[in-house]
């Protein structure tokens, strides 16, 4: 349940960077239109069509067994995920185009199929790329295009920051490897997460932890698998307005810290 609207822009169709005299989804028609530097950054947004320098389609960037290519706007910086490695590098918007600076990435080597998949994608960032967005307030889709590289399609997903209305507050849980039974109202036979709160100092060194306690909704983007014990950095967040039947703090999955199997 998602009662906080993004700062997006109702406009059907936006071909610049202009997006002024569009309506926010407040509805709130005297509200300062959301510019570009505020719209990226409140989505993920994943490749959904590629094409090359002569519109064919760039089937490199879709190789490999493993999540599409993903971009992520945040601090100034762009994120790439999805490739072999992670990219990351500043960029800024000139006029009508994105522009990346230098990516810095990690030099894992992987199979040719997510190789091609890096090599590709930076060829894309390292010219400057028009933008165009098509905004929804749901799911809106973003085209970044040259001359000399081709066209990237992108669909966006709001992050939790948006979804909730927040910055969210971080948090390190450990989850044990094993699940146990606890009550529910409305779901027989349910299955719990034991779970306790951890703090760390500057240098990274545990100081506390909390009482183990019982968790009865799951964490977003985490998987629990039995058998196997975490420490995970989490962002918490207030949810506006909960259903009787759900709870009003929503737990999301930044990073897995630790994760070691346990043997019985």
């Amino acid at each position: 349940m998602l009662l906080t609207k993004p700062a997006a822009i109702t406009c059907a169709l936006i071909t610049t960077l202009a997006l002024s005299g569009c309506a926010s989804l407040n509805g709130d028609s005297d509200a300062a239109p959301a510019s570009a530097d505020a719209l990226l950054p409140s989505y993920y947004w994943t490749l959904e069509e590629a094409e090359d320098q002569h519109g064919n389609r760039n089937q490199d960037l879709f190789g490999g067994d493993a999540e599409p290519l993903q971009l992520r706007f945040d601090n100034n910086m762009i994120n790439v995920s999805g490739a072999c490695n992670r990219l990351s590098g500043s960029y800024s918007i000139k006029g009508d185009d994105l522009v990346a600076g230098n990516l810095m990435q990690t030099m894992m080597a992987c199979e040719e199929p997510f190789m091609l998949r890096e090599g590709s994608i930076k060829t894309y960032l390292e010219t400057p790329l028009e933008m165009a967005l098509e905004a929804h307030p749901h799911s809106p889709r973003l085209t970044l295009s040259s001359d000399e590289a081709g066209k990237l399609v992108l669909q966006g997903k709001a992050t939790p920051q948006t979804r909730y209305g927040s910055e969210g507050k971080t948090l390190f849980m450990e989850v044990q490897a094993q699940t146990v039974a606890c009550p529910h109202l409305l779901i027989p036979d349910h299955q719990c997460m034991r779970v306790r709160e951890l703090t760390y100092d500057a240098q990274g060194l545990k100081t506390s932890d909390s009482e183990w306690t019982l968790l009865y909704q799951g964490i977003e983007g985490f998987d629990h698998q039995p058998g196997t014990r975490n420490i995970l950095r989490l962002q918490r967040f207030v949810v506006a307005n909960p259903r009787a039947d759900e709870p009003g703090i929503a737990y999301v999955l930044d990073t897995v810290i630790e994760s070691v199997r346990v043997m019985e």
